[in-house]
C-alpha cells in the first residue's frame, strides 16, 4: 500500500504533533491532527486518507464513530494508544502503535497493512 495521505486523529495535542513530524518527515502528506471525532469525520468525508492513526478515547468520547466511517470508506486504521497491550473491543485486531510515538513502530505498521 503506497499511503501519500494521513489521518490522524488525537486529542492530546503533543502526541498528535509528535506523530505527525515523524509522518512528515518520511514524507507523507498529514491530515490533522483531528482532536475529536466530528473533526475526523470532516476530514474523512472531505479528503478520504489512505491511512487513519486514531486514538481510542477522544476527550469525553470514544473512537468507535471515527473506526465504523473509517470501515465504511476502506481507510486502514492503526490504533495509538499508552497501552497497546489492553484495548478497548471496539478496536477489534487493528494495528496498533504505543504512545509515544517511535519511527520504527509507525513504519512497521504501515508496512503491516500491505502485508
Amino acid at each position: 500500500m503506497a499511503a501519500s495521505k494521513i489521518l490522524i486523529v488525537e486529542d492530546e495535542a503533543h502526541h498528535g504533533q509528535a506523530l505527525k513530524q515523524v509522518l512528515e518527515g518520511s514524507g507523507y502528506r498529514v491530515l490533522g491532527p483531528a482532536p475529536d471525532c466530528s473533526a475526523a469525520l470532516e476530514l474523512i468525508w472531505r479528503e478520504r486518507p489512505d491511512i487513519a492513526f486514531v486514538d481510542t478515547h477522544l476527550g469525553s468520547e470514544t473512537c468507535e464513530a471515527v473506526l465504523d466511517e473509517c470501515d465504511l470508506q476502506d481507510v486502514p486504521v492503526i490504533i495509538t494508544s499508552t497501552n497497546v497491550e489492553t484495548l478497548p473491543a471496539f478496536c477489534g485486531d487493528r494495528g496498533r502503535v504505543g504512545k509515544p510515538v517511535v519511527l520504527g513502530a509507525i513504519d512497521t505498521a504501515i508496512a503491516q497493512l500491505s502485508a
